[in-house]
């Protein structure tokens, strides 16, 4: 709809990446609202290292995200 002029959009930004030349993108910027993300595995993966490391990692990166909020 916004490619044919009929609206507008806010949506994540690896959602714009190759927009058509005729869409303006612009970054809304700090302040710019924040989403919360989960996880999903089996039961037998839950409780491995692998699982373990990564959230391990997402830990560290929102709490990286936030203390650079």
């Amino acid at each position: 709809m916004v490619g044919h002029g009929v609206g507008a959009a806010i949506l994540p930004r690896l959602s714009a990446v190759g927009a058509p030349p005729k869409v303006a993108t612009a970054e809304l910027g700090d302040g710019g609202p924040l989403r919360r993300v989960g996880y999903v595995t089996t039961r037998e993966l839950a409780g491995s290292a692998l699982i373990g490391d990564l959230l391990d990692e997402l830990r560290t990166l929102s709490s990286a995200g936030r203390a650079g909020a």
